[in-house]
């Protein structure tokens, strides 16, 4: 059986094409019972080349539409082209969970 997490990461390496990709289930730190409903994602792909954030962002996140369709709540994004990986090595942490059943 396929995880989300696997899912999430073959899905965009299809897309993408990544240089580099972190997919990590945050669903732990969040309040309820969630399971596999939140991640944080960090990805490098000369696809990102020229485009803005929300491009970027959209390039990311429209293939995993069926994820948020089947129970994913949410999904940290960290975009980032080679140059930029290459000056950065790290994306900022997740937040701590701020409750309100997130």
């Amino acid at each position: 059986m396929t995880t989300r997490a696997q899912w999430i990461e073959e899905t965009l390496r299809a897309e993408l094409a990544p240089t580099h990709l972190e997919i990590t289930d945050e669903s732990g730190q969040h309040a309820g019972d969630r399971v596999e409903s939140h991640f944080r994602v960090v990805v490098v792909s000369e696809r990102f080349e020229g485009q803005m954030l929300i491009k970027r962002h959209r390039l990311t996140q429209d293939p995993l539409k069926p994820a948020f369709e089947q129970g994913m709540h949410a999904l940290a994004l960290h975009t980032y082209t080679p140059a930029e990986w290459a000056e950065r090595q790290d994306a900022p942490a997740s937040p701590p969970c701020r409750g309100g059943g997130h």
